[in-house]
């Protein structure tokens, strides 16, 4: 038996250098997160491949491991019906299910977790922000969602990378808002503006150097008039707009919410308040607008920061959730 490990940026591509290393009867034990956001996968395959030809004991014992291949048939099944069940107890959309389960099934063997990740990866896309980002970057939201929050974590994780960026509010209106994002500001050693309109917005940008963070104003998406301002605060900075939700939303509203967000130029999406969300089909849904994941958040600490969105990270949150009854079945 041989074992390895292949390091990819992606679950394709891992399995495409499975496949060609260790041929097509190389089983996949385990899959974890590498290191760079990409992916690990460890694979076991017999010793090399013999080129001349089987002797008759061994083509005898082809033949009666036809019962073996019949139980590993059925535990693969028990992983689709685990991939099955997890969709459908997490409300995804129904046309976004039936896709994911198709290309799961195109996954010949492998744990529920890998089978759904290769699933997720092939449908949505993921663009992490950088730890630096090299452009401003405006966080738009519903109110209570956590924007002040993933910009901290944001804004945390470009200090450890020795930037030092400006926070800056346009949530002005809101009771404390600038001040609890100045407080934030001042313990991380981050530059801090509060402004109250668009224009005020351009002004303050042009006088900033480095990464500028922008927590704009919270709005009810199904407003014209509150996505025209955010808009009008993104254009004002020339920033991109991304687009943080509650994980723990409905499917139906995430979706609509998160295609009008795109309507106006939202790029990028971060699931926020994973930890406390029990069904997460909204995440799904998210991506069924054609967002790019590029965070996750599921811790309320700053400290906690943020992890990059990978397809396993999804399909773990989605299958590992320590509140979905079918684990229990599962032990």
């Amino acid at each position: 038996m041989r074992l390895k490990t292949f390091a990819a940026q992606n679950l394709t591509q891992a399995m495409a250098d499975v496949r060609r290393e260790m041929g097509p009867e190389a089983v996949i034990i385990a899959t974890s997160d590498g290191p760079d956001g990409g992916v690990e996968v460890r694979a076991a395959a017999e010793t090399a491949l013999r080129t001349e030809p089987l002797p008759p004991v061994r083509e005898v014992a082809e033949h009666l491991s036809e019962e073996a291949e019949i139980e590993r048939g059925d535990r693969e099944d028990e992983q689709l019906d685990r991939i099955i069940h997890t969709l459908g107890y997490h409300r995804c959309p129904g046309i976004a299910a039936q896709a994911l389960m198709r290309t799961a099934q195109d996954l010949a063997e492998g744990h529920a977790i890998a089978r759904l990740s290769h699933a997720i990866e092939s449908r949505y896309a993921f663009q992490p922000l950088p730890a630096i980002p090299d452009h401003p970057v405006l966080f738009a939201g519903t109110p209570g969602v956590g924007k002040s929050s993933t910009l901290a974590k944001t804004a945390a994780r470009a200090v450890t990378s020795g930037a030092t960026p400006t926070l800056i509010s346009c949530d002005g209106e809101r009771a404390g808002a600038d001040e609890r994002l100045q407080a934030l500001a001042q313990k991380m050693g981050a530059g801090f503006r509060g402004v109250d309109d668009p224009r005020e917005l351009a002004d303050a940008i042009r006088e900033i150097e480095g990464p500028v963070l922008i927590d704009s104003p919270a709005v009810n998406p199904f407003e014209l008039d509150d996505l025209d301002m955010t808009l009008a605060f993104a254009d004002a900075a020339e920033a991109e707009i991304v687009y943080v939700f509650d994980a723990g939303l409905t499917s139906e509203d995430a979706e609509d919410a998160a295609s009008l967000f795109a309507s106006i130029g939202a790029s990028r999406a971060i699931p926020v308040k994973v930890d406390c969300a029990r069904r997460m089909g909204a995440i799904l849904a998210v991506g069924e607008t054609g967002l790019a994941f590029a965070q996750i958040s599921s811790t309320p600490f700053i400290g906690g920061g943020l992890a990059p969105a990978t397809p396993l990270r999804i399909a773990r949150a989605l299958i590992e959730d320590r509140l979905n009854p079918f684990d229990e079945d599962m032990s």
